[in-house]
């Protein structure tokens, strides 16, 4: 009973000191325990005898072994006492006077780590110490150990890229140099640049503001060691702003001015009933910005309205227009079939040189186009067919402008005389949304763009990218001053891996040039070259100056004709063969040599088997008889 209760005692007593006994000692810490060769490290100095003690002197020595260290200064967190080195690894701390210590920090001691590897800063009892009241401090201690590690010296990033492009090549970390070609809209990019090793410094990314053309960026890569490696991107913006101060088209009230190269000046008379004109011009530049136009009063006798034009790279240009008010009527016409002029959906349309067929574009939810149109006679009737429910893709609306002065009730015998007009209409698939940037890529509908920029038709990879990630289906169209098709390029989501020039440039009449890849619907206007229901052929030659055949038999339909790329740079669309064909009787040939070697073969076979049969029985013949 007796040894039971004197370990009830002393596990009772463990209880009470135990907590004394854990948190009383003179300690040292550090700042860490593994720091770089060459760079510093703190040891600080903590007394934990208990809360609310105070010291009146403290004695100690701190030793480190001096091939891993240097001393280098000393930071009292309380009161000031000396201290002394002897640079051989001892350290002697003694504080005599002055404010008494308290609990906890005293003070901090800073180190230079010379040399890798595991070590040991210790402290030890230098005489006795006391307490405020004058008592030895019974002391414990515990130094810390210190692992110093050599400086990493790795320099290569584990990733660098632009967000929303695509970099080239791709990212090798050993490959310093990287280019990339974003869209004439992009201003701004965003560099990541990911860390191979968590103690590198990378200077250089982030947010970085484009200039046209090449942008050099550099991205600094800075080791613990302090080596350095620098990784660049040249960044060229497509720099799409021209000189051009010219005009693409000028309309002076209902009359479509030609536009002729060099010449700034241009001219016109109306009646003078004609007290106003609305002037209305498109630079050739679809970045410039043009002054001047507008709804303009006209005096009697000339008029001067000057159109200011102000390219996308700053230079500055100017057209005079003179509109020459008369003093009297013009007479009017008194028989005629002709149009004097036609808008639509308030946009004037050419009539010069006796155009008679338009090509125009609309949206997809348009059912129909608002046609203005007036005769140059006053008895002519103007009627017009097809402007109703137009459907996706190709329409025809026929405007018939027939003189009906001579036919009379009388005389309903007069043949008539009319004049038949084509407005032929692209409608955009209704499944379809029309983008004005290629860089305006929705998540889901194929996708329509529209320029009238021939010269600047590059399509990026990264943009291609994107319309294979959301399944999405471009067309892409150059198209005339109403929107009318020229050329429509369908690019699908999984055939392209790299990007694409999508020109389809007319070298001469009927020759065009083109980088398109192998497999691309084109949709092409001939309507300037070809009637309607006129049967062509497309050609294609390669470097080689070889032709081949593309397709045969294509039909113009309202000015239209399409076919698929093979590949080749060279189209040649054209009524005549450009290669020798074969007749009927080689066609026949060709298409039935199977047969026709197979009858050779039969025939020679049985050729063979008679002369066999044949020999056979001369030799049976011949033999004697026993």
């Amino acid at each position: 009973m007796e040894r039971i209760k004197k370990i009830i005692y002393t596990i009772i007593c463990l209880i009470i000191i135990y907590p004394i006994l854990v948190h009383a000692g003179t300690e040292l810490g550090t700042s860490t325990q593994h720091p770089i060769v060459g760079s510093s490290i703190y040891i600080q100095l903590d007394l934990l005898y208990g809360d609310n003690t105070s010291y009146r002197d403290f004695h100690s020595i701190i030793t480190y072994d001096p091939k891993y260290f240097s001393f280098e200064q000393i930071f009292w967190i309380q009161s000031s006492g000396s201290y002394s080195d002897d640079g051989n690894g001892t350290i002697y701390i003694d504080k005599d006077a002055g404010i008494d210590w308290k609990n906890g920090a005293a003070l901090q001691l800073k180190f230079n780590v010379k040399k890798s590897g595991l070590s040991q800063i210790d402290v030890k009892r230098n005489g006795d110490s006391h307490y405020t009241d004058g008592n030895v401090i019974g002391q414990s201690f515990a130094g810390v150990y210190i692992d110093a590690k050599e400086p990493s010296t790795s320099v290569l990033l584990s990733g660098l890229y632009i967000e929303g492009f695509e970099i080239k090549p791709t990212f090798n970390k050993a490959n310093k140099d990287y280019s990339l070609s974003v869209p004439p809209t992009t201003n701004v990019v965003n560099v990541i640049a990911q860390k191979g090793d968590p103690n590198q410094t990378i200077t250089g990314a982030g947010r970085r503001e484009l200039n046209y053309g090449e942008n050099k960026i550099h991205i600094d890569v800075k080791a613990q060691d302090g080596t350095t490696n620098t990784y660049n991107i040249n960044v060229v913006r497509v720099d799409n702003r021209t000189g051009d101060t010219t005009l693409r088209s000028l309309t002076i009230g209902d009359q479509i001015i030609p536009i002729e190269s060099g010449k700034y000046t241009y001219e016109t008379t109306v009646s003078r009933s004609t007290d106003n004109i609305l002037l209305s011009a498109r630079t050739t530049d679809p970045n410039a910005t043009l002054i001047g136009t507008g709804r303009k009063s006209l005096n009697i006798g000339s008029n001067k309205f000057i159109l200011s034009i102000e390219s996308s790279n700053g230079k500055k240009g100017e057209y005079a227009v003179i509109v020459n008010r008369s003093t009297e009527e013009f007479a009017k016409v008194d028989e005629s079939n002709k149009l004097r002029n036609i808008k639509v959906n308030n946009t004037s349309l050419d009539l010069s040189d006796n155009r008679n067929r338009w090509f125009y574009g609309i949206t997809s939810d348009a059912d129909s186009v608002e046609i203005n149109a007036v005769a140059e006679s006053e008895t002519a009737k103007i009627t017009f067919e097809g402007n109703e429910n137009l459907h996706p893709g190709i329409n025809l609306i026929t405007i018939k402008v027939t003189e009906t002065k001579n036919i009379t009730e009388e005389r309903p015998e007069v043949p008539e005389d009319s004049t038949i007009y084509n407005l032929v209409v692209y409608k955009i698939p209704s499944n379809t949304i029309a983008i004005n940037s290629l860089e305006q890529i929705p998540e889901e509908n194929d996708l329509f763009f529209t320029t009238n920029d021939i010269e600047k038709s590059q399509i990026p990879y990264d943009i291609l990218k994107t319309l294979q990630k959301n399944k999405n289906k471009l067309y892409y169209n150059i198209t005339n001053i109403y929107n009318g098709i020229l050329y429509q390029v369908i690019i699908p989501s999984n055939k392209i891996d790299k990007e694409i020039d999508a020109s389809f440039k007319e070298k001469s009449p009927n020759n065009y040039e083109t980088s398109l890849p192998e497999g691309l619907e084109i949709l092409l206007n001939v309507g300037e070259n070809y009637l309607d229901n006129t049967n062509v052929k497309i050609y294609t030659y390669n470097e080689e100056n070889q032709y081949r055949l593309l397709t045969d038999g294509l039909t113009v339909e309202n000015g239209y004709i399409k076919f698929t790329t093979n590949g080749d740079k060279n189209y040649i669309v054209t009524t005549v063969s450009l290669i020798k064909e074969d007749g009927p009787i080689e066609k026949w040939l060709k298409k039935n040599k199977n047969i026709i070697y197979g009858i050779i073969g039969a025939f020679i076979l049985i050729i063979l088997i008679i002369t066999i049969m044949s020999n056979k029985k001369k030799k049976s013949s011949n033999e004697p008889e026993y």
